[in-house]
């Protein structure tokens, strides 16, 4: 009789206890936090669950970015998180402290894929691992041998397009002799973007591609690559919720963890085979470039095997990512794209495509600058958290323990730092007296490496890659969409999710 009193009570008690808490801790939040003088919506300073749900939906970057154009420049994004969007952030979240690393990386990210990488390394190993980890392999002076392996599969690419066109006349009175007949057909880009991306990532990394380009195919390491990042995202976003991150791994649906662990072990196992082979001295992989320098003698295989999966990883899924979206832009954008191919076409010679020349198009570096803006490789911020004592960003004073960061997708896409944030225009990365009505954008905004110490240590060969695919596919092929990638649709997690792109490709007539 008395247990069940008791418990009728504690039935009573239980939830008003609960529902006392939860409005103690809004009240706080809202009221008398820290950041509380910060705008933002009610309900993601009340609690972390909006922007948990943001993130599961893959939609985070986009509501960053309606947030920061109802609010401002810094808006909360949480309870104990704030986004800016101005340029002096770089320099006051990303810099100073430990090798320039700028505020320490948000406890979310470590070990959020299943292995620490350079990626979520702490401060202190990711300025060992970045000083041993093939600095010569990642410097720019590195990237002519580099271009060798990006110029032979765009070779393979160009070939297998040519191979997956049919043949047909021109005009109603042309023959099938006739010399300017070409050859056309509906390709999806998007599948052989990420053949190429892949390949080339494989071949850098650990001197042996995925065979996707030669087998006109996907390889399972793709598909499981893009259940890996999602995953990830998902263990990030309910670390906040502790331990719900840990629930999630052990009671996610099999076929997640399945083809988790089954990438894991297949990286591995080509890991593995890198190491048994014997290349010769002037081999330029990654690993090479390890074990040729005396200097990084203190890298452990665990970390190399580690750094190595993320330089796959990132290496192609961004690249993918980056054409894609180009091309994209560039059929949404006629005469974009025909000036672009005006450009380009004015080498007779294909094997006068090199980094050499691409370099100094005016119009091709600004159309990839643009690609970034509109699609920036990392939509979302790279958080990182405010050390002991305040700390002074864009001339606020923010208190310890705050989550910070510049989301990339809302400051590229703000209309106070950019003219027309929503339309590809590559003018106005030209000079300034070419393009006068973007003489006000806020060109210091754009950093889709980020800064620092922890910027992005490939990018000499990310915008290598870039602008050779990008260049030869132009060269080769007349583009027009089937139907075009509303990009403000398509879902970001670590990385985006990309849909299929199909374009009418036709094999541009030359005369031999």
């Amino acid at each position: 009789m008395i247990l069940s009193n008791y418990l009728s009570v504690l039935a009573i008690l239980l939830p008003i206890l609960v529902l006392a808490t939860c409005l103690v801790v809004s009240t706080y939040n809202l009221y008398f936090h820290p950041i509380s003088s910060y705008p933002g919506p009610r309900l993601w300073a009340i609690s972390r669950f909006p922007y948990v749900v943001s993130l599961y939906r893959g939609r985070l970057h986009i509501d960053i970015k309606e947030i920061h154009n109802r609010y401002g420049p810094v808006v909360r994004i949480a309870p104990d998180e704030l986004s800016f969007i101005e340029a002096s952030a770089w320099s006051g979240i990303y810099t100073g402290g430990v090798a320039n690393q700028g505020f320490i990386k948000h406890k979310a990210y470590s070990d959020a894929q299943g292995f620490e990488s350079l990626f979520d390394a702490s401060d202190e190993n990711h300025a060992r691992l970045r000083k041993l980890l093939g600095k010569r392999f990642f410097a720019a002076a590195s990237v002519n041998k580099q271009e060798e392996v990006i110029q032979s599969y765009t070779d393979i690419l160009i070939k297998r397009l040519k191979e997956q066109v049919r043949e047909v006349p021109i005009g109603n009175q042309a023959s099938k002799d006739d010399k300017k007949a070409t050859e056309s057909g509906v390709i999806n880009l998007q599948e052989w973007y990420n053949y190429t991306t892949f390949d080339i990532a494989g071949k850098f990394t650990l001197s042996e591609d995925f065979g996707c380009l030669e087998g006109s195919t996907y390889h399972p390491w793709i598909l499981m690559v893009l259940t890996h990042f999602k995953m990830s995202a998902l263990v990030m976003a309910l670390r906040l919720y502790t331990p719900l991150d840990v629930l999630f791994v052990k009671f996610a649906p099999a076929r997640f963890l399945r083809l988790k662990h089954e990438f894991l072990r297949l990286t591995r196992e080509k890991f593995g085979r890198r190491l048994s082979k014997t290349y010769p001295t002037s081999q330029d992989d990654f690993v090479a470039a390890i074990f040729n320098d005396p200097k990084s003698r203190g890298v452990t295989r665990d970390e190399l095997e580690a750094n190595c999966i993320l330089m796959i990883l990132a290496g192609s899924e961004t690249m993918a990512t980056s054409l894609l979206s180009a091309t994209n832009f560039l059929c949404k954008s006629p005469q974009v794209l025909q000036k672009l191919t005006e450009e380009i076409r004015q080498y007779d010679k294909e094997g006068d495509l090199k980094l050499t020349n691409l370099n100094q198009l005016p119009y091709l570096n600004a159309v990839i600058r643009e690609t970034h803006r509109v699609c920036p490789p990392l939509a979302n911020a790279p958080a990182r958290v405010v050390g002991p004592g305040s700390a002074m960003i864009s001339g606020r004073s923010i208190p310890p323990g705050t989550a910070v960061g510049v989301t990339q997708y809302a400051a590229f896409h703000s209309p106070t730092n950019f003219a027309l944030p929503t339309q590809f225009i590559p003018e106005r990365w030209l000079k300034i007296e070419e393009s006068e009505r973007f003489a006000g954008d806020n060109r210091d905004v754009m950093r889709p490496f980020s800064v620092g110490g922890r910027d992005c240590a490939g990018q000499n060969i990310g915008m290598a890659e870039f602008r050779v695919v990008l260049a030869r596919v132009i060269w080769n092929f007349d583009i027009s969409a089937v139907s075009t990638l509303a990009w403000e649709d398509q879902k970001c997690f670590m990385l985006w999710q990309k849909d299929p792109f199909f374009v009418n490709l036709k094999s541009v007539a030359r005369d031999v």
